[in-house]
């Protein structure tokens, strides 16, 4: 799959879903969109949230503008879901 290739972003929401059950080990707790990244819900430091967007971008075999993700984004599963969808589309719309 590349950027261009428009994603779905239930297929998105199931990558970042994934990384958080299986390569974050949080396999038991109930994830929806408003489910916190930063300040809540998830205990994630910095290098658990650099691995929910390195392990999305292995998952879609898409790279992210780490210069772009900032905490808005990281706030909650639906911010940084509906980021990566926008991100897609721009870079689908720039080729």
């Amino acid at each position: 799959m590349t950027a261009t290739t428009m994603v779905a972003r239930d297929t998105v929401r199931s990558a970042v879903e994934k990384v958080l059950r299986q390569d974050l080990k949080f396999g038991s707790i109930e994830v929806t969109d408003e489910t916190k990244l930063v300040g809540g819900d998830l205990p994630l430091d910095s290098l658990d949230l650099l691995m929910v967007v390195t392990g999305t971008e292995k998952s879609l075999g898409v790279k992210l503008p780490s210069r772009r993700i900032d905490a808005n984004a990281m706030r909650t599963v639906g911010s940084f879901v509906d980021f990566v969808c926008a991100e897609l589309s721009a870079t689908a719309g720039r080729r």
